[in-house]
């Protein structure tokens, strides 16, 4: 992601008289502002979110499910890229947890309406642009800079205290019946002890009712026993989750120029 700035014409609250609004471009804009709170993903370096829930009292970890926790210190000790990939769209991008480095490109589509929101952070400051939203001053060009003293949301824009960027943490804490044969584990996971996987949306997986709290998965680590895949079998949206480039050294800056986030935009962007 290259960081660049535009001078931004000013963003208008002000819409016009219903009459005079193309049918098309109404719907788009609601399917646009659908799509945005349905992105909901965890993230990197600051924000009010919380740590995962430590597992209810009960027998001890099993040895599998341990191993499996074990797979993910190459993504807590260094940095790494990672892809998510659900049905409502994509979550790419790259992360360096010790440098505090973000770099991220959330797309998601609904009702041929496509939105992209790419995310920046350094150092405890996060930057944001959009692409696809039907309002002024939205090109795909301009940067906002986001106050982290406004977010009040876990998660949003992919940003939190955990530096776990597609939630994968929290989502092996609330794993059970895990089982490894060779690369691979097996079990289920709780999605209800879950806020965030990815770019999906938590609250539909709730809908299932007692089907969200033994959600299949498969994981697969490489030969350094490092987490490379996960799979999540949401009935009728399954989520791929790929880890690669391992010890990554990110060279993310601050965008030049960037504008701060229009107040309205706060509300509407679920900060």
């Amino acid at each position: 992601m290259v960081a660049g700035s535009v001078v931004a014409r000013p963003v208008r609250a002000v819409e016009p008289p219903v009459a005079a609004r193309p049918r098309r471009s109404t719907a788009v804009l609601a399917a646009a502002l659908g799509l945005v709170a349905a992105v909901v993903l965890s993230g990197c370096s600051f924000g009010k979110s919380e740590p995962p829930k430590p597992a209810a009292a009960g027998p001890s970890v099993a040895p599998s499910q341990s191993e499996l926790a074990k797979s993910l210190g190459a993504l807590i000790n260094g940095g790494y890229r990672f892809k998510v990939v659900a049905k409502e769209g994509s979550y790419t991008g790259g992360i360096d947890p010790i440098a505090d480095l973000l770099d991220a490109t959330v797309s998601v589509t609904s009702d041929g309406a496509t939105l992209k929101i790419d995310t920046v952070a350094v150092r405890g400051t996060a930057y944001t642009r959009l692409t696809g939203l039907p309002l002024p001053g939205f090109d795909g060009a301009t940067w906002f800079r986001v106050d982290p003293a406004r977010i009040t949301r876990p998660g949003s824009l992919g940003l939190s205290a955990v530096k776990d960027p597609t939630g994968v943490q929290a989502l092996i804490a609330a794993a059970h019946d895990v089982r490894r044969e060779g690369r691979s584990y097996n079990g289920t996971v709780d999605m209800t002890r879950v806020t965030t996987w990815g770019p999906v949306n938590i609250p539909q997986v709730m809908q299932l009712g007692e089907v969200a709290t033994r959600i299949p998965f498969e994981a697969t680590v490489d030969d350094h026993d490092r987490l490379v895949a996960m799979k999540v079998e949401i009935p009728g949206n399954p989520v791929t989750a790929t880890y690669s480039d391992f010890g990554t050294t990110l060279t993310t800056t601050a965008p030049a120029g960037a504008e701060p986030l229009p107040d309205h935009l706060y509300g509407m962007l679920g900060l």
